[in-house]
């Protein structure tokens, strides 16, 4: 009988890559035009080096031929942040989640954009949302943080966005 469920499990694993695989092959291209892609590398390449002012303006360029590009507005979002432009980047943020509901890193930024408007009670429910099982640092700080506003008891919205960030910081590559 345990055998039977492994089986299926194993088999249902690979139909599930499989179902994925078709998903994003019927989804289309990624970028619309070849000169969209060769931005889309240097915007990727200045936002890995950390140049963010520089990297937003080569996803702003992205934008205007392909509006509907979670990823773009996502790091575009996280450019604007960067830059300590908050209320931008919370409208990237909020257009990337509207565009991909299951964008776990667009939570965790969006939660930490409200902390930095000064509106951590807003952050709460963006947090409980966010998982992301590659990020433990910053899933323990989240929830740290979480369960703290849960019991009325927080710190000053700038100490919570630094300690977020140091989370965030030290899970590296794990989040977007």
């Amino acid at each position: 009988m345990a055998e039977k469920k492994i089986d299926r499990s194993r088999r249902d694993f690979l139909m599930g890559a499989v179902r994925r695989f078709r998903r994003e092959e019927n989804a289309g291209p990624a970028a619309s035009t070849a000169a969209c892609i060769d931005v889309m590398k240097q915007a990727n390449a200045l936002y890995v080096d950390e140049q963010w002012e520089e990297a937003r303006q080569k996803y702003r360029q992205c934008l205007e031929d392909d509006k509907s590009d979670a990823d773009v507005r996502y790091r575009l979002g996280v450019c604007l942040y960067r830059t300590g432009m908050y209320r931008q980047a919370k409208l990237e943020f909020e257009r990337a989640l509207r565009l991909r509901r299951e964008y776990m890193d667009a939570f965790l930024y969006l939660g930490l954009t409200m902390v930095r408007l000064e509106r951590p009670d807003k952050a709460l429910g963006l947090w409980k949302r966010y998982f992301n099982p590659g990020a433990l640092a910053v899933q323990r700080e989240l929830n740290l943080q979480v369960g703290l506003m849960e019991e009325g008891v927080t710190d000053p919205p700038q100490t919570i966005a630094e300690a977020v960030e140091k989370a965030i910081a030290q899970a590296g590559h794990a989040v977007g």
